[in-house]
C-alpha cells in the first residue's frame, strides 16, 4: 500500500500586491464553511467591497512582512514539508509527504491529482490548524474529500483533527518560548487565538452545552470539538509543560471581521484591561498558528502593539512562532509517524 501524508492549511497570497490579494479572496470568500450565509449577499460582499477595496489595502500590509523568498506561512509551509520528507527518508519508510493549500498554490485538488498519478492508495491528512474548526479543518477535509471521490479508485483517507493535546506539539511551544522569553521581564503573558464567530462555536456543540466561557475548563465528550475549549486547553497544556506557577496568564482572541458577536474576550479589550490593573508589560504567544503570517507579525506585532503602547502599557513582546524550529519540525514528523503506524495498527 502506497502512502502519502498531506500538511493542509490555508494558504496565502502568491504575491503581496492587489492582484495576489483579489486571487487569494477569491477561492477564500467563496468557502461556504467560512461564511455560510445568503450566497448572494456573499457575492455582493466579494466582488463589490472586497476584491476592489480591501484587496489593495491589505496587500500593503502584506508588503511589510513578506521575505526576500516569499509569503513567511509558505516559505515555513516549504521547510516543513522538506524537513518532514527528509526524515521519512532517513527511517527508510517510503511516504510521500506533500503540502496542500485550501486557497493558493499548491491547491489541494492539484496536490491530490499528483497523488493518484503516484498510485497512492492511503492519505494521511494532517493539517496544520492547532484546534478543531468549522470554518479551517472541516473546510479543508471537505476538499480532499471530494478531490478523493473523483479518483478512478478512490484513496482511503485518514483524519487528524486537532494538534492541541499531541504531546509534541506542547514539548515545541515549550521549546520555543522558553527559548524566547523570560517571564521575570513581563507582568502578564497573554495567549492570543484566531478569533471565531460564535455562531461558529455553536455549529458543533450537538449537545447544547456551550455557554461561551463557563465550559471550557477542560475537554469531554460534549465539548471535544469545541474550538473555544481547544484553544483553552491548549493554553493550559502549554502552560503546565512550563511549569509555571506564580505567571499571570490569559486567553484572549484576535482578528474579528464583521458585526457578528465573536469569541471573546477580545484581545484589544483585554489589553486595556491589563493596563488598568497596573500590568502594563505583557507578552504575546499565539499558539492556534504554527507559522508566523500576517495576523501574527503584522496585525498582533504592529497593530497591537501600537495600540497597546499608545493606552500607557510600557512593553509588548510577540513571541515568534513555532517557523522552522527544529523541535518542531521533529514534532510533526513524530505525530505523522505515530498516526501512520496507529492506522496500520487497526488494519491488521
Amino acid at each position: 500500500m502506497k502512502k502519502a501524508i498531506i500538511l493542509l492549511n490555508l494558504g496565502t497570497p502568491a504575491e503581496p500586491t492587489a492582484t495576489g490579494l483579489r486571487e487569494f479572496y477569491r477561492h477564500f470568500f467563496s468557502d461556504p464553511f467560512v461564511f455560510d450565509f445568503n450566497r448572494a449577499a456573499l457575492w455582493l460582499l466579494r466582488n463589490l467591497i472586497i476584491l476592489p477595496f480591501r484587496a489593495p489595502k491589505i496587500a500593503k500590509d502584506y508588503a511589510k512582512i513578506w521575505t526576500e523568498h516569499g509569503s513567511p506561512l509558505k516559505v515555513y509551509a516549504d521547510l516543513l514539508q522538506r524537513s518532514v520528507q527528509q526524515k521519512f527518508n532517513e527511517s527508510g519508510a517510503e511516504i510521500i509527504v506533500e503540502n496542500g493549500m485550501a486557497y493558493s498554490e499548491p491547491y489541494i485538488w492539484d496536490v491530490m491529482s499528483k497523488l493518484e498519478v503516484r498510485n497512492v492508495n492511503e492519505i494521511l491528512l494532517l493539517p496544520m490548524f492547532p484546534q478543531y474548526s468549522t470554518a479551517t479543518t472541516a473546510s479543508i477535509f471537505d476538499q480532499v474529500a471530494k478531490a478523493a471521490k473523483k479518483w478512478e479508485k478512490e484513496p482511503s483517507l485518514r483524519f487528524v483533527n486537532d494538534l492541541f493535546q499531541e504531546p509534541a506539539f506542547i514539548r515545541a511551544w515549550k521549546n520555543v518560548i522558553t527559548k524566547n522569553l523570560n517571564v521575570d521581564e513581563v507582568d502578564h503573558v497573554i495567549f492570543s487565538y484566531h478569533g471565531v464567530p460564535e455562531k461558529t462555536i455553536k455549529k458543533t456543540d450537538a449537545d447544547n452545552v456551550c455557554e461561551f466561557g463557563k465550559c471550557c475548563e477542560a475537554i469531554n465528550s460534549q465539548n471535544r470539538y469545541c474550538y473555544r475549549a481547544q484553544c483553552v486547553q491548549t493554553t493550559e497544556g502549554i502552560v503546565s509543560a512550563l511549569g509555571w506557577n506564580d505567571v499571570n496568564y490569559s486567553v484572549a482572541f484576535q482578528s474579528r471581521f464583521g458585526p457578528l458577536p465573536w469569541l471573546q474576550p477580545y484581545l484589544d479589550e483585554h489589553m486595556k484591561v491589563l493596563i488598568e490593573k497596573g500590568e502594563k508589560k505583557i507578552a504575546v504567544v499565539t499558539p492556534s498558528f504554527i507559522s508566523d503570517c500576517l495576523e501574527t507579525l503584522f496585525e498582533i506585532g504592529e497593530e497591537y502593539k501600537h495600540e497597546f503602547l499608545a493606552s500607557g502599557g510600557k512593553s509588548f513582546r510577540l513571541v515568534p512562532n513555532l517557523n522552522d524550529d527544529d523541535v518542531w519540525f521533529s514534532s510533526v514528523f513524530e505525530i505523522a509517524n505515530r498516526h501512520l503506524q496507529n492506522s496500520e495498527h487497526r488494519a491488521n
